[in-house]
């Protein structure tokens, strides 16, 4: 089940309606990853999105290879800085209330 890819493109966020890419991420100790999926041509640098996180969040990396599914990979403190990829935190509804 790890790394399986649910979601995609055609999933939305049930309150705003924005596209998500919903995915089980790890081997052992798995994730369930709810990320915004932006148009593959957004510039995305690892920086910005360190800068953009919250305490809670952790940040994604999201490889668009070719011929290959939509799968996101963990990030950390040796994450290259010049990482190519784009970089995602957690989807934030704007219109999701706390009650």
């Amino acid at each position: 089940m790890a790394g399986r890819a649910r979601g995609g493109a055609d999933s939305r966020c049930p309150a705003c309606g924005q596209p998500l890419l919903v995915q089980w991420v790890g081997d052992v100790a798995a994730l369930q990853a709810r990320v915004s999926l932006p148009p593959d041509s957004a510039h995305l640098p690892y920086p910005q999105a360190l800068a953009d996180r919250t305490t809670d969040d952790l940040v994604w990396c999201l490889p668009r290879l070719p011929h290959r599914a939509l799968r996101l990979r963990w990030t950390s403190s040796r994450h290259p800085p010049d990482c190519p990829h784009q970089h995602l935190t957690s989807h934030k509804c704007p219109t999701q209330t706390l009650f």
